[in-house]
């Protein structure tokens, strides 16, 4: 069902057509920064015995930290043997084994909270290993860093919790995922989602979000992390994995033909859409007036949706403008609308309620100001340019 467009206004519409409009600058949230670290076993670690099945541990403290993650180098286990990462009390426990989960001895930990991580090696046989070495701490702050996403009149937004009696949304919702990954010397925060793809478990964010296979590796991708009810304040369980291969990448800002629709695809390890499901992109033509929905980790807090504009819950999310040029980005390939995001909403998905699949992928706030408006690229586009690595529908 679609509601009657609003129009914009004439000066804002000779603007857009001539691609003179610029959206604010983009950044992903900044919530930390990778300090070094020097921490390492023997090498060999020790052998275990049915007495001692711990064989080595370290404490990893740093300090004023509100979240850390520690970085592996050089991990290799012996056969039976396996690496857990805990909170000191070990209410939150990690395990990995042998090289890691990309097989090559380099693992990004999850998050631990606070400022301690307690690590363990424990020995299920008597085969030699060779142990770790922590070259890195990412030390998370949770400082928001001013942002260019905007919120337009009153803050519309809401909790999932709030609609997940419609089974069409709650199945919409599931496959959003917070996104934390290190780049260079900082940690950072955006949203992603899974996609129907070639690939098993195929993840879509924004290229300004992440670009490189070290930022892949680096993933953490939090499913479930909202309240349970809404505008309640207790968490539902949440589950985390790792980033697996870049598959495409398509660069914010256009210096060619293909380029400027700002989309990265990778996969994620474990397989999570058996657990949470996935989204069909679409290549359907946009309008004025489509209702959306945008969901979406703003701050990198919890799930939040745009349904509404507003706080009074009087306006539903709709497009207002179509097939939009902006400088840089690929001509006639933008959707805006006054859903309201935050910083850490970048590469949400933009969705139709009426067929459950993604329109448009969020990636710009403040692509003009009268009226407000937030920014997409358009999912046709990137269906064209991403070819068979994702399984676009046409409706």
């Amino acid at each position: 069902m679609r509601t009657p467009p609003r129009m914009l206004s004439i000066s804002l519409l000779v603007i857009l057509a001539g691609g003179a409009a610029s959206a604010l600058a983009q950044a992903p949230l900044r919530m930390g920064e990778v300090r070094p670290q020097r921490t390492e076993t023997p090498h060999p670690y020790p052998v275990g015995a049915e007495s001692r099945p711990v064989v080595w541990s370290d404490r990893v403290v740093s300090p004023g930290a509100t979240f850390i993650r520690l970085h592996f180098s050089g991990l290799s286990l012996a056969r039976g043997d396996y690496l857990t990462v805990s909170n000191p009390d070990r209410t939150r426990v990690q395990t990995y084994m042998g090289e890691g989960p990309h097989r090559n001895g380099d693992l990004w930990s999850f998050t631990i909270d606070g400022d301690t991580a307690l690590v363990e090696i424990h020995a299920a046989g008597r085969e030699i290993g060779h142990g770790y070495r922590i070259d890195a701490v990412g030390h998370g702050t949770a400082r928001i860093e001013p942002v260019p996403e905007v919120t337009c009149g009153s803050n519309g937004l809401e909790d999932v919790a709030c609609h997940t009696k419609d089974k069409a949304f709650a199945a919409a919702q599931r496959p959003v995922a917070r996104l934390l990954f290190a780049s260079g010397a900082f940690l950072f925060l955006c949203t992603g989602w899974l996609a129907d793809g070639a690939n098993e478990s195929t993840l879509v964010t924004n290229n300004h979000c992440i670009s490189k296979q070290a930022e892949a590796d680096s993933l953490e991708a939090l499913f479930n992390f909202q309240v349970t009810k809404c505008g309640g304040t207790t968490p539902a369980p949440t589950m985390a994995y790792a980033g697996g291969t870049l598959l495409k990448t398509n660069s914010i800002r256009a210096h060619g033909k293909k380029d400027g629709l700002d989309y990265t695809l990778l996969t994620l390890l474990g397989n999570p859409e058996l657990t949470w499901g996935k989204i069909v992109p679409s290549r359907r033509p946009l309008a004025l007036g489509d209702l959306i929905w945008f969901i979406q980790h703003p701050g990198g807090g919890p799930k939040l949706v745009g349904f509404w504009e507003d706080a009074a819950q009087t306006v539903r999310c709709q497009i207002d403008a179509v097939d939009q040029s902006l400088r840089g980005v690929a001509p006639g390939s933008q959707a805006f609308y006054a859903c309201d995001s935050a910083g850490g909403s970048s590469g949400s998905p933009i969705i139709d309620p009426a067929t459950g699949h993604t329109i448009a992928l969020h990636h710009f706030g403040g692509v003009a100001t009268n009226p407000c408006l937030n920014g997409a690229t358009e999912m046709a586009p990137i269906c064209a340019d991403a070819g068979p690595l994702l399984n676009c529908a046409g409706d």
